[in-house]
């Protein structure tokens, strides 16, 4: 397969609007996972060494091009792609050149595997939103669904999780993916509460299988039951699957003048314009996108969120 952008999108994310996206990482897919429900497919790299799985200039080139562009509009910049970008061995060097070149808020994506290291932790610092992931409450749970490289043992996840929330001054979302049958019991669910509560993210966000997983037989829950474990947690967590964000925001077609006559009152970030008026949440952002480009909103970042005003 050929070797994958290095800069992405924007992509309309459900969990954090348009995002600009930069994979470290390129092709075939580099993990220190091998998740069962994985929507990239297998782990052919399957590692916990750091290298250049890119080189870095070609990725500093690619994103200098892309941001260059004059009609690009994007709400976040996001490290993630195809498998853990943590596992580039130059990430903190890229998250320090993308913060010279854009006020938009830096996110990365992991799967919390090298979180304990911490010179990675150091150079993951600079991020204004972190969402890693833990799918598990118990070790035999955590080997059975992200099947872990030889040599990563459980602990170590949470050992790093809990150093990043003494460290990270920014906000954490922890998403935790459930799958029917695997990680979805009682007591999986009050082990992994009892977790959260240690690591103390600013958000939990409950997800579950939507697009075709990299191994057959496995299942999505229902939202709700998805809800109903959302409860369990305190303060309860937030369900991000695909029906929970239709549901959220709504399945009105967004219409331009109304979301110009709500901006004309006050600014609004993305989501807060699609709940307030009941719009599908994607739509939303491909009106917003375009409104952007015609000149006929502005935005601005203010405490880590893009604003759209007149």
């Amino acid at each position: 397969m050929k070797r994958l952008p290095a800069v992405f999108g924007p992509v309309k994310s459900r969990r954090l609007g348009l995002s600009l996206g930069v994979d470290p990482l390129g092709w075939p897919k580099v993990c220190s996972f091998d998740c069962l429900y994985c929507e990239i497919g297998p782990t052919k790299v399957h590692t916990l060494v750091r290298r250049p799985y890119r080189p870095t200039s070609e990725i500093k080139e690619a994103l200098s091009q892309k941001l260059q562009a004059p009609e690009l509009h994007y709400e976040v910049l996001t490290f993630a792609g195809s498998g853990e970008p943590t596992l580039h061995l130059e990430l903190g060097e890229l998250i320090a050149f993308a913060k010279d070149l854009t006020d938009r808020p830096l996110c990365l994506l992991t799967n919390s595997s090298l979180l304990w290291k911490k010179e990675l932790r150091q150079e993951i610092k600079a991020c204004d939103i972190i969402l890693p992931s833990l799918d598990a409450g118990r070790e035999e749970t955590f080997y059975l669904l992200n099947r872990p490289v030889k040599g990563l043992s459980f602990l170590k996840i949470i050992e790093g999780l809990k150093k990043l929330r003494e460290e990270f001054a920014g906000e954490i979302w922890l998403e935790i993916m459930l799958v029917e049958g695997v990680n979805d019991s009682l007591e999986e669910i009050e082990s992994l509460v009892s977790l959260v509560k240690r690591i103390a993210p600013e958000r939990v966000q409950l997800n579950t299988i939507d697009r075709p997983p990299a191994y057959v037989g496995l299942k999505a829950l229902s939202l709700k039951r998805l809800e109903e474990i959302a409860t369990l947690f305190e303060p309860q967590a937030e369900v991000i699957s695909r029906e929970a964000l239709q549901k959220k925001g709504g399945k009105r077609s967004p219409q331009r003048e109304e979301i110009l006559a709500l901006l004309s009152r006050r600014p609004c970030p993305s989501e807060e314009i699609a709940q307030a008026l009941s719009y599908d949440y994607q739509k939303t952002l491909a009106i917003l996108e375009e409104l952007v480009k015609k000149g006929q909103l502005k935005t601005k970042v203010y405490e880590r969120k893009l604003f759209y005003y007149l």
